[in-house]
């Protein structure tokens, strides 16, 4: 649910004169006594990206320029990227802040210290919409809105997928073996709560987190001992389909890599829908992945920007969730139309 409040536009207007340039100078940014005047009806959004290494990051930004171009709005996107260093980050919005854009769309590298970034944009009458990654719940200063990707929602899902699968397997729910992502990435931290809450509705036990930071050679090196402490394991579960060919690997050398209807099925759950995923879904090996709904994200966060400038607030979150993904549905027309990467 949204409200407008009108009043908000012209209160903006005044805090971008009056506010910018006591939140701009400490940072020592300059002096400004107001910000570039928005030319009638453009709505200018400064974009701090945390680099362009992924798909899923260089493919929104490619989305949202595309959108943004046919939008009937017309809106300014202002790129910075920032090679995954916080510090640059941070600088990039400051950078962005001085520019005076009418809206901050803030991807953050580390979900807690962006806070200070929002902070600063907002002392300056600037809305901020957090993209993809949350701001950390637990940080004093949150975005104005966030718009993506409902992680908590995308493990759930794919786990209570397998869990039924093993159900129908007649195959043992117990132990799990749990290859999380980034430490400082608020979708990792959301995803374990999502596998957490499907464990325990179906009576399963997390019984090792194992660090991956989203490479599948670290997450690689985390799960082959841990598949030596757990001989009979029978169920992993992977934050993002970006660590699998880690898992793969790590499987085959164990000899535990099978697919669906072989007796030693290690069954997996998985999240995002990437390439590899769609592979190993094909080959059965996967059991179920969640998509990363790319297309949907952008265009909402698109739709929201020029509300956001002309002050609307919003009392929740726009969280995006996609389909499960399974061998059995994995070339149907409808989930084919919702793929993204190739």
């Amino acid at each position: 649910m949204t409200t407008t409040k009108n009043y908000k536009i012209n209160r903006r207007s005044f805090l971008r004169k009056a506010a910018l340039a006591s939140a701009i100078a400490p940072l020592g940014l300059g002096m400004l006594t107001a910000p570039p005047a928005r030319a009638a009806g453009k709505i200018t959004v400064g974009m701090a990206w945390p680099g362009m290494q992924d798909a899923v990051w260089s493919t929104s930004h490619k989305l949202l320029k595309e959108y943004a171009a046919a939008s009937k709005d017309e809106i300014e996107l202002v790129f910075t990227a920032a090679d995954m260093d916080v510090a640059k980050q941070s600088s990039d919005v400051n950078d962005l802040i001085s520019r005076g854009v009418d809206v901050l769309l803030v991807f953050p590298i580390d979900s807690k210290a962006i806070s200070s970034s929002v902070k600063r944009a907002r002392a300056a009458g600037i809305p901020s919409m957090a993209f993809l990654r949350q701001v950390h719940a637990d940080a004093k200063h949150q975005a104005d809105v966030f718009v993506g990707i409902d992680a908590k929602y995308q493990q759930v899902a794919s786990a209570r997928t397998v869990f039924e699968k093993m159900k129908a397997d007649g195959a043992p729910i117990g132990d799990v073996l749990w290859v999380s992502g980034d430490l400082r990435d608020e979708n990792s931290r959301l995803r374990g709560v999502g596998l957490q809450e499907a464990a325990t509705e179906y009576g399963a036990k997390i019984v090792q987190d194992l660090v991956g930071n989203w490479d599948p050679q670290q997450a690689a090196a985390a799960l082959a001992p841990a598949l030596k402490a757990y001989p009979k394991i029978n169920m992993i579960s992977v934050a993002s389909d970006v660590m699998m060919s880690g898992v793969k690997q790590v499987l085959q050398d164990a000899n535990k890599w099978h697919p669906q209807d072989h007796p030693e099925h290690m069954y997996l759950s998985s999240v995002d829908v990437f390439p590899i995923g769609l592979d190993i879904l094909r080959s059965k090996h996967l059991d179920a992945d969640t998509i990363f709904d790319v297309k949907g994200m952008c265009r909402k966060a698109v739709e929201i920007m020029p509300r956001l400038a002309a002050g609307e607030t919003f009392d929740k979150d726009v969280l995006i969730q996609g389909p499960v993904f399974t061998p059995q549905n994995v070339d149907s027309a409808e989930l084919q139309d919702q793929l993204w990467a190739s």
